[in-house]
């Protein structure tokens, strides 16, 4: 029952099966996303995973802005359902939900308008460019049902039932993987059959979330709404730095792409896709943490309840810290087997491949807190700490360190770029903590 976590007083059960799903989701959501381009690469080959990756960062900004609209307005949601308002929770998850399908259709037909010049802009080699085109003009008409999807994932959490997100996408991995096998295999539709499993995917995700609210009982419904601007605008703001996060991933790969091909060629961008693919899948598991945990830390913040705060705390630093550690031990051992399913041993993206995996696994020691700082702040609803924390991480110290290591080390500098960046903000994090502790209520150390 809803009550059971958010009513009673947190324990180490009760924190974990609320928790796990939203871990798990994020981890099947990377997952599907790593076999997509498992598939691209071995089925298209090199040239397909560079396009790929060269058209990335559309796909970044259409999940940061989703993201952002999501995960600020469910914050906000959350704090009035602490406080007992349920009727203007209602109000306003319906006309965010209406609001989130619109500026989907908006950002499908501008991409498709524009869709030459973005092409170019995004730095697609003569080679590469056809190939782009060829995902992108597919992908674009997901956007309306990948912002319905995304919200319907946060405000079921908000919900209550965050074990059902793990519904959500599982059905929609199942569709999307079972639309790699089908279009990229037998019927050789190369990356357009990519691109069709994807929308495929998407689409079950969101359809399911919308019969989750029409048919399941739930806390929050839809209902009659007012055009609240302002709720828009402070969703918005408040959600910036999740947006931040997931665009700054296509910023990242924008950067590396524009570095990277200079340096190596089409071979390098093609690294460079296996590697971050990889590295998003670990940082999958902090990420999905952070989504797990936000709707206790809105909800104890808004209901004042500051002992069960600190209980997600406590708990936060024991995950953080073990997380951490393992994912960046399995990155770093096990680079040569990772590399190995993108790529033979006896070619040069195997070698580019593995060696990248072993310098960034040292971001993942540090990554985990930085995503938790990042959402902790979101939850209070105090998006501009959190937007320091994330333009930090994932947009000045990355570009700074992109820019100048590769100039004197070339694809290992490029590499470095995200250890530098990671271990630089970890001090930015908890020197914001530190400061707003007081504040919030909530103890860093014990």
């Amino acid at each position: 029952m809803h009550g059971d976590i958010f009513t009673e007083q947190l324990n180490s059960k009760r924190f974990k099966h609320f928790v796990w799903p939203s871990v798990l989701m994020m981890l099947v959501l990377a997952l599907y996303y790593t076999i997509d381009s498992i598939f691209v690469a071995n089925l298209v080959g090199e040239g397909g995973l560079a396009a790929i990756n060269i058209a990335y960062p559309i796909q970044g900004l259409m999940w940061g802005f989703a993201v952002m609209l999501a995960a600020g307005s469910s914050a906000l949601v959350g704090i009035e359902m602490g406080k007992g308002n349920d009727r203007k929770a209602d109000d306003m998850f319906t006309f965010v939900c209406v609001f989130g399908t619109l500026l989907g259709i908006a950002f499908t037909l501008f991409c498709l308008v524009c869709m030459t010049p973005i092409v170019n802009i995004l730095g697609a080699t003569e080679d590469l460019t056809e190939d782009c085109h060829i995902f992108l003009n597919v992908f674009v008409w997901g956007c309306p049902v990948a912002f319905l999807g995304v919200l319907f994932e946060f405000f079921i959490r908000v919900d209550g039932k965050p074990a059902f997100t793990i519904v959500l996408y599982i059905a929609g991995g199942v569709v999307h993987l079972g639309l790699d096998i089908l279009l990229m295999g037998p019927l050789h539709m190369g990356l357009r059959g990519a691109a069709i499993a994807n929308v495929g995917g998407l689409f079950a995700t969101a359809v399911l979330g919308l019969i989750y609210f029409l048919m399941m009982e739930t806390r929050l419904n839809f209902s009659k709404f007012t055009l609240a601007w302002k709720y828009i605008a402070h969703s918005f703001i408040n959600g910036s730095p999740e947006f931040i996060n997931e665009s700054a991933a296509g910023i990242m790969v924008f950067c590396y792409n524009l570095v990277v091909v200079h340096i190596t060629g089409e071979t390098g961008v093609a690294a460079v896709a296996v590697v971050l693919n990889i590295h998003y899948f670990f940082m999958s598991a902090h990420m999905g943490y952070q989504v797990g945990v936000m709707p206790l830390l809105s909800y104890y913040y808004g209901a004042g309840d500051h002992k069960n705060l600190n209980m997600v705390m406590r708990y936060s630093r024991i995950f953080i810290l073990t997380a951490s550690v393992l994912i960046a031990a399995v990155c770093a051992l096990g680079a040569p087997l990772l590399a190995r399913v993108y790529a033979s041993p006896d070619t040069e993206l195997y070698e580019m491949s593995v060696m990248g995996l072993r310098i960034v696994s040292v971001s993942l020691l540090a990554i985990g807190v930085n995503v938790f700082a990042s959402g902790f702040f979101t939850s209070f609803g105090n998006g501009l700490v959190s937007a320091a924390i994330s333009i930090s991480r994932g947009l000045v110290l990355l570009v700074i360190g992109l820019f100048v290591l590769s100039h004197f080390f070339g694809m290992n500098g490029a590499w470095m770029a995200l250890p530098f960046a990671d271990v630089l903000t970890l001090g930015l994090s908890f020197g914001l903590m530190a400061k707003y502790r007081s504040r919030y209520n909530y103890r860093i150390f014990g």
